[in-house]
């Protein structure tokens, strides 16, 4: 999922040490502190170890609280702005409140119901929470005949994560990496939801390596790492 350039600072919710980011440090749109904090990201995304301590952790939750407040001043200046509600409700997923992320989701999914990651994340936190799906409702009004209709297939069980993988293949190389990247977290997610721990880590593995910098789910694909490895 390519984020829009302005709030690609969202990717930065994560609770791990991120990939490296696609906006500028320097971008004016950014205010200082987050802009920082992406400076630090990057400096801290090549060691693994780097966010497992408490001291760490505590770190992190302040950093996805100074980003709630972000979007928060972001909503408020435009209360249509549905990217802003995606990010703030992975902000609120990762913080540890579902149900604040789901209503942000439903709102994203309100505003912009023909967007399809919306309803892929709805489904993956409802999951999450072990509640009653919203699925059907959420990709009512979704093209699926472009991707990642394949990935929706793949939720919906209607399809094999080896047609996914298939359907992702593109002749255009740029087309091709941000679609092999969304298959792999996607199909990580299943695996993760079917008790298929191993199989899981190797997709998110691929994902954090290979996706594009400004894919969230390459940086979501290391938040699920350090929780594997932290329920070991």
């Amino acid at each position: 999922m390519c984020l829009s350039a302005k709030l690609i600072v969202g990717v930065m919710l994560l609770t791990v040490a991120s990939p490296v980011l696609a906006a500028p440090v320097n971008d004016p749109a950014l205010p200082n502190d987050i802009a920082t904090y992406i400076e630090r990201v990057r400096l801290d995304a090549k060691d693994p170890d780097a966010h497992r301590g408490p001291s760490a952790k505590n770190q992190a939750k302040s950093d996805l609280n100074q980003l709630i407040v972000y979007y928060n001043a972001a909503i408020r200046l435009d209360p249509n702005d549905d990217d802003a509600y995606f990010h703030r409700a992975l902000a609120n997923f990762y913080a540890g409140s579902i149900a604040k992320a789901l209503a942000d989701l439903s709102q994203a999914n309100k505003l912009d119901p023909q967007y399809a990651y919306y309803a892929l994340w709805i489904d993956i936190i409802d999951k999450r929470g072990n509640l009653p799906s919203q699925f059907a409702q959420a990709i009512s009004k979704i093209d699926m005949t472009k991707w990642p209709a394949p990935v929706i297939r793949l939720f919906l069980g209607e399809t094999t994560p080896a047609a996914v993988l298939a359907a992702a293949d593109d002749a255009d190389a740029k087309t091709r990496s941000g679609q092999l990247c969304e298959a792999n977290f996607y199909i990580g997610e299943l695996s993760l939801q079917q008790g298929a721990k191993d199989e899981a880590e190797r997709l998110f593995r691929l994902s954090a390596t290979d996706c594009p910098r400004e894919f969230v789910e390459g940086p979501s694909a290391t938040a699920e790492l350090q929780a594997l490895s932290g329920n070991r």
